[in-house]
């Protein structure tokens, strides 16, 4: 999975015991074990940004506040992956030593993969956001890891050939990536769908995901049809900046990365007018008794905080953990709530949550269009994913 919603630099202070960078207790006098949840996410560098735990805190107050789940109240702390593999590691270690009774995060791809052996080992309930296919359950061999995110492949064939190639009818297709494993998956499985539907001319470009340049990949792109992209925000806002100015007009599909674009104002309305993306979720467009409630419910928490740059997944994955310990009767037995979690259909801001053979939990995409402007955001599609074959799951993580 591409960091999203990573942007404003706030460096938090490293710990030195698992489990330091702050916990967040149940309530004193709980009458039973908490359940204690790890949230092991990027802490601290140049990405972090202030509201990023505001539907982990969210969730786990509206369980409290309910009385929380057979007993237990629900607690957690946050351990810092940063961005490298090593990093990753280290957290994971510091999680698992803290004891929890689920773990939840981890935003890369290659970060799930370098912590996958502790995570087998520990057999806790792992509910990850990581959602390239090279950080499925079946891929990196941890039976106890669902993805609570649905898969990128699924987000490029929503963009690609359900609705843009439907919308616009490109003869010449633009595609741009950035060189992360998601985003490359994401774009070769674009020119695979947009193939099957005809259209035969390509203009691949790639850069890395820290350019701060992107001025001959923009150039390349303006006898295109329609220019689909996918990656980091960072080098996202450059690319689209850079193709206005090369003389591109017509339609950009973007991936997860429009939320940021738009919070944080990398992209002006005018660079963004024909544009359309699928985030991960957005609960603001959906019309069902969960997805308004937590609507409601998070702009009533933090009046201030952009909607855009929340985590709604993330709030139904610790409700998704209640659920789980609810159908135990109240076990935290790690192989128990690994189980229940595989048995359970949950439904969640974001959509339906049902395991599939990979532990995929949520498929459900949603394209949104910018076209009204950044204060209007309108639905232009909703889309379920169809579930991929072992075969096209090895090709996509390239194994």
């Amino acid at each position: 999975m591409k960091l999203c919603h990573l942007i404003a630099s706030t460096a938090a202070a490293s710990a030195a015991l698992a489990g330091a960078s702050g916990v967040v207790s149940a309530a004193a006098g709980a009458s039973t074990t908490p359940v204690k949840i790890a949230f092991v996410g990027v802490e601290s560098g140049a990405y972090p940004i202030p509201d990023r735990n505001n539907d982990l805190e969210l969730a786990v107050d509206d369980v409290n506040a309910a009385g929380g789940v057979d007993g237990h109240l629900l607690e957690y702390s946050t351990f810092d992956t940063g961005l490298t593999t090593e990093q990753a590691v280290t957290a994971t270690q510091q999680a698992i030593a803290w004891d929890p009774t689920v773990i939840v995060g981890y935003s890369v791809d290659g970060q799930v993969q370098a912590s996958a052996s502790l995570l087998r080992q520990s057999g806790l309930p792992v509910l990850s956001v990581a959602q390239g296919p090279a950080a499925l359950s079946t891929i990196v061999k941890v039976p106890n890891l669902y993805t609570v995110v649905a898969d990128g492949p699924a987000m490029a064939e929503a963009a690609t050939t359900t609705y843009g190639y439907r919308t616009y009818h490109p003869t010449t297709v633009g595609i741009f990536s950035t060189d992360d494993s998601a985003s490359d998956a994401e774009a070769r499985n674009a020119q695979r769908d947009l193939r099957v539907l005809g259209v035969r001319r390509f203009i691949v470009r790639s850069a890395p995901d820290t350019s701060t340049d992107t001025t001959a990949e923009a150039r390349a792109m303006r006898g295109a049809g329609a220019v689909y992209e996918y990656g980091f925000p960072s080098v996202e806002a450059v690319f689209n900046r850079q193709l206005g100015q090369s003389g591109y007009t017509g339609p950009i599909l973007g991936d997860q990365s429009g939320t940021t674009l738009v919070a944080f104002g990398l992209n002006t309305e005018a660079e963004l007018a024909h544009y359309t993306f699928s985030p991960y979720c957005f609960p603001q467009v959906l019309a069902s008794p969960a997805a308004e409630a937590y609507s409601a419910g998070y702009a009533a928490a933090y009046p201030t905080a952009s909607p855009l740059v929340a985590d709604p997944y993330i709030y139904d994955a610790v409700h998704l953990v209640a659920a789980a310990v609810a159908r135990t009767g109240g076990s935290l037995s790690p192989s128990a709530l690994v189980a229940a979690i595989g048995r359970l259909t949950y439904h969640g801001a974001c959509g339906v949550y049902h395991a599939d053979r990979q532990h995929g939990l949520l498929h459900q995409v949603e394209l949104i269009s910018l076209g009204h402007g950044f204060s209007d955001p309108e639905l232009a599609g909703i889309y379920v994913e169809h579930p991929l074959t072992r075969i096209q799951l090895q090709i996509l993580a390239g194994i």
